[in-house]
């Protein structure tokens, strides 16, 4: 497909001779052949309607302040040693169009601050033109144009064509006069185009228009713009309105190509009729009386593109009051696309009906945003189109401004409608809830807004999701394919009661965010390692899989059990109100409440902390599962170290734990006990011997007595304190026992919560050894 660049035509004249002034045969009406340059001078004001016909060969330039109207066709030819441009038919065979190559200097010159006018508006006569190429499908004009003053066709019948246009002023086309003027051909013209009623620019299997340097388009009427098969029309000029009833047609070839607008389609209420602006661009957003500042678009099944990715000048801006965007099939499916590297928004709805009267149909067509880095495009209407949204990858489409009166919505259900998202799709919606189904691709979705967002359906994007804001429901289809899901700011709520048992990954929330169950069950597929803060709420329960880890520090409602079946759930302050079976890993870094029973399997790990607690209201099964504990490096070792309360029973031991058995951490001896329905790992008690015992001289570790004590009075002693203190820790435990065997201490807190930090370790406690001389085993992770 081509793309146009800038062009740049010399339109050189041959050396300067003199020229022929017929300014006075002009005024007497006499028919003219031309025999060389000729020229035509008028007074201020004054004003010559011509009757007569030019022929011959030569040139006509106007001059002076006045105004001359010819209102007979005229027919001649420049000096044969100055034709050289040539026609081109371009294209395929079956799909040709036509250009100028090398266009010839120009036949007609009207020079600043004259006006040349073709008819006078009430019939098809007064053009000037040659016509010698044979090309069926258009009448080309050989006699080009250098306008610096004003020319203003004004002839009914078939549009006419003004060659090559040159020069940087006026071309005017009037109002209530048709069918205007066609533009083919690559036009230098640096002025203005003011369009009464009809100009037209590039027609399929016909020409191809391209101008580059047009300042700007005055619009009152029709512009219509077609493509040929195989090239991208460009038009970069802004287009201004004048008053009600103005539009844009584009119409294009089925194949593919493009009519490209880089400009802005605005509204003016200053300036003249050749340099209009606007006052405060704002006000293309407010309605005006009479809809005097009303612009539309129509699209007839051509592919048009606002935006060439190089800024984000927005083509249409405006509101449903004050613009309306008509979206048709007609050969091919119309499609819309916008290409800005910025921030810009559509303020309009795209629909399908006739003109103004934009929302009385479905639009058929669809929609896409360009891939170009740092295309946002926000839809801030309803959006009446029922086929394909592309996001392609690196834009953003918001549905939504964040603000009432400014929400947006996509048609869902129908066979064609689709989002295919690559990029990110962000729903901001403040007031309007809405559904979407049928989203693709490898992008991302995000429901920022308040307003509910509900995904009914063939939900099969892989990037991630985010809840920022408002509740995302699930209702049908499932979210397995999303990379991973977010609750990134309080009150976000992801609500998946409805859609069935389903499969998260990577789940991760902040405090104050909720996941709804309802009565299925959630499997979490942790592929790397997540923290979720937020609520867990329903019947149902929750299943860990994946080798990451999720850590868990908030509160779950959900009356269903929590399952561990691969990687870790780390419990951080949380509690769980269900039961809790773990067959991988669990680790508990700060004091963890479980409403329910626990069972460790054999294959699962217990990742226990210095200063962590897991509070079980039911029954505790161990399982032989294996201990771990957590400490610092430099961290004084405390001399207790809580693993697992339970208000019921607690049955088996970890591996190799039996009760009574020493264990080594961090370089300091622990003794396991399982009673009174806890697992606590203490120092052991100092063996207890008489005060009138000299203290022995052994070396470290040795266990062996000095020469000259009883042993069997060391034993005895050892034996009776070791009672006494064993009666003491036992009415300590029963009093701190005391009450409901089952309840669980839900306000227990430890004085330090522990964090992961450099030079943590995980000890798999072994028990110590028996003799001094071994060495005592420890695992460090």
């Amino acid at each position: 497909m081509l793309a146009l660049a800038s062009v740049t035509i010399s339109l050189a004249c041959v050396p300067a001779q003199a020229a022929t002034d017929i300014t006075d045969r002009v005024r007497a009406n006499e028919s003219i052949e031309l025999a060389g340059d000729s020229t035509i001078t008028l007074g201020d004001g004054e004003e010559v309607v011509y009757g007569g016909v030019f022929s011959g060969v030569g040139t006509l330039t106007v001059r002076g302040s006045g105004k001359l109207v010819l209102t007979a066709d005229s027919d001649f030819q420049i000096p044969e040693d100055r034709q050289r441009q040539r026609l081109e038919v371009l294209g395929e065979q079956n799909h040709p169009y036509a250009a100028f190559h090398d266009p010839d200097a120009p036949a007609v010159t009207v020079e600043a601050g004259a006006t040349l006018q073709y008819g006078d508006g009430t019939s098809p006569a007064g053009r000037v033109g040659h016509y010698p190429y044979d090309y069926p499908n258009f009448a080309w004009n050989a006699l080009n144009h250098h306008i610096d003053g004003t020319l203003i066709v004004a002839v009914n019948g078939a549009p006419y064509h003004p060659g090559i246009l040159s020069g940087g002023g006026v071309l005017n086309q009037p109002r209530f006069v048709w069918d205007g003027v066609s533009l083919a051909g690559d036009h230098p013209f640096s002025g203005t185009i003011v369009n009464g009623t009809g100009v037209h620019a590039s027609m399929r299997e016909q020409y191809r228009t391209s101008l580059p340097n047009l300042a700007k388009l005055v619009n009152y009427g029709s512009f219509m713009i077609d493509t040929p098969h195989g090239y991208d029309t460009v038009l970069g000029f802004d287009v201004f309105s004048r008053e009600w009833g103005n539009d844009i047609n584009f119409y294009g070839a089925p194949d593919g190509s493009r009519v490209i607008m880089t400009g802005v389609y605005s509204w003016t209420d200053q300036g003249s009729e050749t340099d209009p602006s606007l006052s405060d661009p704002d006000l293309n957003f407010v309605p005006v009386p009479k809809n005097i500042n009303k612009r539309g678009v129509n699209i007839q099944g051509a592919i048009v593109q606002w935006g060439d990715g190089t800024h984000n000048r927005f083509f249409l801006p405006g509101t449903r009051e004050t613009i309306y965007i008509n979206l048709y099939t007609r050969r091919a499916r119309g499609h819309l696309i916008f290409d800005y590297n910025g921030p810009v928004t559509l303020g309009a709805p795209i629909s399908g009906g006739q003109y103004h009267d934009t929302m009385a149909a479905v639009a058929v067509g669809d929609v896409t945003i360009a891939g170009t880095p740092g295309n946002d495009v926000t839809f801030a209407d309803q959006q009446n189109y029922d086929g394909t949204t592309t996001i392609e990858s690196g834009a953003v489409l918001r549905l939504g401004t964040g603000s009432p009166g400014q929400d947006s919505w996509l048609i869902t259900g129908t066979e064609g409608s689709k989002v295919v998202d690559d990029g990110a799709l962000v729903v901001s919606n403040a007031e309007k809830a809405i559904e979407l189904s049928r989203v693709s691709g490898a992008g991302s979705f995000q429901q920022a807004g308040p307003a509910t967002v509900t995904l009914t359906g063939d939900i099969a994007y892989t990037g991630p999701t985010t809840v920022s804001g408002g509740t995302l429901v699930l209702a049908g289809g499932t979210l397995a394919s999303s990379a991973g899901v977010k609750l990134s700011k309080p009150r976000a709520t992801l609500d998946v009661a409805a859609a069935g048992d389903q499969t998260v990954n990577n789940l991760s929330g902040v405090d104050r965010t909720m996941l709804r169950l309802g009565a299925t069950t959630v499997t979490v597929a942790s592929s790397k390692d997540t923290k979720y803060a937020g609520g867990v709420e329903g019947a149902g329960g929750l299943v860990k899989t994946g080798a990451g880890t999720l850590t868990y520090s908030g509160t779950s409602t959900a009356k269903g059990p929590w399952a561990v079946t691969k990687g870790t759930l780390a419990l951080a302050r949380a509690e769980l109100a269900g039961d809790l079976v773990v067959n991988s890993s669990l680790e508990v870094t700060g004091t963890a409440a479980v409403g329910g029973d626990v069972t460790l399997r054999k294959t699962s790990t217990l990742q226990a902390g210095t200063v962590a607690e897991l509070a079980v209201a039911g029954d505790v099964a161990l399982g032989g599962a294996t201990l771990k504990v957590r400490y610092k490096d430099g961290v004084p070792l405390p001399r207790e170290i809580p693993v697992v309360t339970s208000g019921g029973e607690i049955t088996g031991t970890f591996k190799g734990l039996d009760e009574g058995a020493r264990l080594d951490i961090g370089g300091k001896t622990y003794e396991i006990s399982y009673a009174d329905g806890r697992v606590v790992l203490s120092v052991p008690a100092p063996a207890v011997r008489s005060s009138s015992d000299e203290a022995p001289e052994e070396s470290a570790g040795s266990s062996a007595p000095q020469s000259g004590a009883s042993p069997v009075v060391v034993v005895a002693l050892v034996s009776v304190a070791a009672l006494a203190l064993g009666a003491l820790v036992f009415v300590l435990r029963r009093r701190r026992g005391a009450g409901n065997p089952r309840h669980v201490r839900r306000g227990v807190s430890t004085p330090v919560e522990e964090a992961p930090a450099s030079g943590a370790d995980d000890v798999v406690p072994s028990p110590v050894p028996s003799s001094a001389t071994e060495t005592k085993a420890t695992e460090k992770r």
